[in-house]
Formats: C-alpha cells, sequence, structure tokens
C-alpha cells in the first residue's frame, strides 16, 4: 500500500514539472520569438559596428600572361589600353584595411585575346585571408600585334668625361661584343646601332664596368618601344687607361727631286704630338719619325702638303692622345735656274800674293761675267754689289796670267758653272818699267785655282780662304 503511494506521489510531480514547462514555452508565445529575433538583430548591429563590411579600390599594375602563344605566331604585342586597371575589394574592414596594392594581382591571358585584340582583365589576391573577400575589375585590356623581328648589332662604346691629367683612354671592348634586338618589325628597321655609356671621368687605372645596352636610330635618338628585348640586358665593358707622353716629330726626307729642283724644307704642324701607352712602351719612344719619299717630286707634286696619321708610324700598343691623331706636313721644293753676273775689274781683288809683289789688272777688259746655278729665290738676292771677287795668285811670280775670277759670299746652295776669266800683270813693288810679255801659268807651278761654295773645278784643288791683301788695280 505504501509502495502504491509513492508511483503516485512521483507522478504527479513529474506532470507539474512538465506543465511548467509547456506554460515557459506556450505561455506568450510572441514575446518570446519576438525576443529572439530582437537578440539576433542586436548581435548583427553589434557585429557589424565593431568589423563592418567595407569596399576599397586598388590602382594595379596588369600583368600579361601565356606571351608563348603570340611568340608561337611570330607575332609581339604591345599595350594600347589597360596597362593598369582598377581593382574594387569588398570585405570585413579588419581585413580589406590590411590590403595594399602589392597583395592585389591583375593578369590579362594573351592566349584569350578576341577578334578585337581585347581580352578580359582578371582580378586576383597574392596572398590568403582569414575572411572571404569579393575582388572586382569590369576593365580589359587591348592591344595591338605586330610581326616580329630580329637583328644584331655590333656594341658602340661611347666614353663620357675625361680620365685624370697626364693619362687617356686606350682601348675599350665589350663583352659580348654584339647583340640581337628582337621586337616590332617597325620599331627594330629604325635602330641604327646599340650604344652603352661608359664614364671614363678621372680613371687612373684600368677597370670593367656593366653597362645597359641602348638602341638608338641613324639621327642618333633613342629607340624605345615595349616590345624590344635585348639578348643581353647588361653588357660587360672593359676600358684600358694609358698614360701620356709628349714626344717631337721628325720627318726624315728620303730621295732626290726631278731634275731642276731643288729640296729646300719641310715644315710641320703641331711640331710635338701627345701619345699614350704604358711606361714601359712609352720608355722606349723619344720621337716619331716619319718617313717621306721626294723622289722626282717638282714643286707642282700633290704630294708635297700632306696629312698624315702618325698612328701608321708608332709601334704596337702606342696610340696618339686625341686631338693629335694627325699632323700637316709641308715640303718646300725649287727650280734650280742659272743667272749671269757681271763684275766690274775694279772691284776684283787679289790674294796668296809672294812677298814684295803687287798685281794690277791689264789689258782691256774692263769686268769678269761668271754664271751661277742656284735657287730662285736665293739667286734673285745675288748681285755684283754683294759678293766679293777675286784671283788666286799663289804661287806666280812676276809676268801677266790670264786667271779666272773667283767669288765668296754666296749662299752654300748655289754654286759657279762658269767662271770668267781675267788678265793681270804681277810686278815686283819697285819695278816701274813694262811687264814682261803676257802668258799663261806655268803648268809646273801647282797653282790651287779657285773653288765656290765647297765644289772643286777640274782639275783642282781647294783655294784656302783669300786674304784682305789685292793689289792695286
Amino acid at each position: 500500500m505504501k509502495k502504491e503511494n509513492d508511483n503516485t506521489s512521483s507522478r504527479e510531480i513529474k506532470n507539474q514539472a512538465d506543465s511548467r514547462l509547456r506554460k515557459f514555452f506556450l505561455n506568450n508565445t510572441g514575446i518570446k520569438i519576438a525576443s529572439v529575433i530582437i537578440a539576433i538583430i542586436v548581435w548583427a548591429v553589434i557585429i557589424n559596428i565593431d568589423d563592418p563590411y567595407k569596399t576599397r579600390s586598388f590602382n594595379v599594375e596588369v600583368e600579361t600572361i601565356n606571351e608563348s602563344a603570340l611568340n608561337s605566331v611570330n607575332k609581339v604585342y604591345e599595350i594600347i589600353e589597360g596597362s593598369t586597371a582598377t581593382v574594387k575589394v569588398k570585405g570585413k574592414k579588419s581585413v580589406v584595411d590590411k590590403l595594399g596594392s602589392s597583395d592585389i594581382r591583375a593578369t590579362a591571358d594573351l592566349a584569350s585575346l578576341s577578334a578585337v585584340n581585347a581580352v578580359t582583365i582578371q582580378p586576383s589576391l597574392r596572398k590568403i585571408l582569414s575572411s572571404d573577400v569579393v575582388l572586382e575589375c569590369g576593365q580589359v585590356l587591348r592591344v595591338s600585334l605586330e610581326n616580329k623581328e630580329s637583328r644584331q648589332f655590333k656594341v658602340d662604346i661611347i666614353s663620357n668625361g675625361e680620365p685624370e691629367d697626364g693619362y687617356t683612354l686606350g682601348e675599350c671592348s665589350a663583352k659580348p661584343n654584339m647583340v640581337e634586338v628582337a621586337g616590332g618589325e617597325s620599331a627594330v628597321g629604325q635602330i641604327a646601332s646599340v650604344r652603352v655609356f661608359l664614364n671614363v671621368n678621372g680613371a687612373t687605372e684600368d677597370f670593367a664596368k656593366k653597362l645597359v645596352p641602348v638602341a638608338y636610330d641613324e639621327d642618333g635618338n633613342k629607340v624605345e618601344s615595349p616590345t624590344l628585348s635585348f639578348s643581353n640586358s647588361v653588357v660587360r665593358v672593359f676600358a684600358q687607361i694609358l698614360e701620356d707622353k709628349e714626344v717631337p716629330v721628325k720627318v726624315k726626307i728620303t730621295g732626290k727631286p726631278a731634275s731642276g729642283y731643288e729640296y729646300v724644307s719641310t715644315d710641320c704642324l703641331p711640331e710635338k704630338v701627345e701619345i699614350a701607352g704604358t711606361s714601359r712602351k712609352l720608355s722606349h719612344i723619344s720621337s716619331v719619325v716619319i718617313p717621306i719619299d721626294i723622289s722626282e717630286m717638282t714643286a707642282a707634286s700633290s704630294k708635297l702638303e700632306q696629312d698624315i696619321y702618325i698612328s701608321d708610324y708608332l709601334p704596337d700598343g702606342i696610340t696618339p692622345v686625341a686631338g693629335f691623331e694627325t699632323v700637316s706636313i709641308r715640303i718646300t721644293l725649287e727650280q734650280v735656274v742659272r743667272k749671269t753676273i757681271d763684275i766690274n775689274a775694279s772691284s776684283i781683288g787679289f790674294s796668296s800674293l809672294a812677298n814684295g809683289l803687287k798685281a794690277g789688272i791689264t789689258g782691256s777688259t774692263d769686268k769678269a761675267s761668271l754664271v751661277i746655278s742656284g735657287r730662285v729665290s736665293v739667286l734673285n738676292s745675288i748681285n755684283s754689289s754683294n759678293i766679293t771677287a777675286y784671283v788666286n795668285c799663289s804661287g806666280l811670280d812676276e809676268g801677266v796670267y790670264t786667271l779666272p775670277v773667283v767669288v765668296k759670299g754666296l749662299d752654300e746652295s748655289c754654286s759657279v758653272v762658269e767662271t770668267g776669266k781675267i788678265k793681270v800683270r804681277i810686278y815686283k813693288e819697285e819695278q816701274q818699267t813694262e811687264p814682261p810679255e803676257d802668258k799663261e801659268p806655268p803648268e809646273d807651278s801647282n797653282e790651287e785655282q779657285p773653288a765656290v761654295s765647297g765644289t772643286i773645278q777640274p782639275g783642282t784643288t781647294n783655294t784656302p780662304e783669300p786674304e784682305e791683301d789685292g793689289g792695286e788695280g
């Protein structure tokens, strides 16, 4: 009986609990549902206030991909629109605010070019984010297509600046010395040269530098095109720095001019030049010798005036310094002519008279004629008043002789080709009677006949310089 009462009490307690629970959920149901909705809204508002969604725009450089699709059909492209794109990023503020342009990638797939050579730009993220974001870009990339061309060019080295004083730039070499330039046929067709620019300012020793090659047209203008590419993006240039030395230029004349002409002089400008080389090689050079053959030349020969490259006369390893590459040489030849000079008998002196003897001109001759050979410019200045004439009385005794007239004072370039003769009476100082008959000098008198300007008359020897002790007229 007691056990039945306990079971009844347990059921009643359970029923009461179920009744209260049903009342909790079923009583005021609308209010409860509204409370839940309000709670959700409040939660969402709180979340959005603390980390709301936002949209930011980024300017991004557009990358092209699958360029090989154009290379395979021998085409190159140039972007005409859409090289940069504006990408909108929408996401949580905490996430979006941490993004930069470098975190966003914009690509254009050249393999998907349309018939109008355009392709949609696709944005993407470069990194993984903690929250999803939405990227938008409504732009397209437009390109122009052109046939691809490639050509090889020698690398020209252009130096800038000057080495330190006493030094000069020697040989420069590039490695590689040729590069291949590829690009659109319109751009490659403009290229006339490929250059690198080497700064040598203040250099005192050999050095090497890596330089970027640049294309230029025939007018010296830079050829720029995004389609151009070089087989080598940099070129290694080696520069040689040499020491300077100043040396004189010497012109060595060989040969003889044509008959009737005589060599006079050589003029050379500049008289000294600067050369460059290693100190060891420069120590063996004291001058630059330039040989010139004047054989059979006349005053009208074209080679009398020449501009000569001195590098042709320098040993290996020696170069002329800039500004001294050439020298100007002028050779002077003059025509040789003859001139007759008449000398008054009263102007003729006597030389080498023996002691106690005097001499005088006798007979009807009042002058002696000489024929002198020499250059025109020299002969024009010679006349009877500026030369000295005399007869050589060496070894002669009393008597009357027909003797050649000797002259001194002639320019060394002149010579007497025909000698005039004059009749001379030699007598003792106290003699007052008529002189003996005319006679020629004795054959065995060993008389020294006169010579002019170092030349020797046939059958004679040089006559000593005459003394100023001529006899009476």
